[in-house]
């Protein structure tokens, strides 16, 4: 089981998505404070959680390439997308992702697919 905190830019259905596929997943509106959080703080929140950070924030990708925090990151690079079509794309990724998360410790899904940038 792979655990996940996923960004305010998200839907809260992402991480109840993500829980219904067998993991532990929590919406950073989940944590007190967590609307207005800054972005360090809840990078090292998910690393002392052991979860991936689940966002859109490219800031989150450039700070974990600095190899800094977070540890972990599912980066979400569609652009703007509903809810119901990030859902059925998570849907249609769902393979590839959860392969990926057992493996990787930076992981993309965007309308093309899945990639994985760097192994743990």
């Amino acid at each position: 089981m792979t655990s996940f905190l996923v960004d305010q830019q998200l839907p809260k259905a992402l991480a109840t998505f993500l829980a219904e596929h067998g993991h532990d997943a929590r919406h950073i509106k989940d944590y007190e404070r967590g609307t207005t959080m800054p972005d360090p703080e809840i990078a090292l929140l998910a690393d002392s959680e052991d979860r991936f950070v689940v966002t859109k924030d490219d800031d989150f990708r450039i700070t974990h390439l600095l190899g800094k925090p977070p540890a972990q990151l599912l980066h979400v690079t569609c652009g703007n997308i509903s809810t119901r079509d990030l859902l059925a794309l998570f849907d249609q990724q769902w393979s590839a992702l959860d392969a990926a998360f057992t493996a990787y410790q930076y992981v993309e899904i965007n309308r093309a697919g899945v990639f994985v940038h760097d192994r743990h």
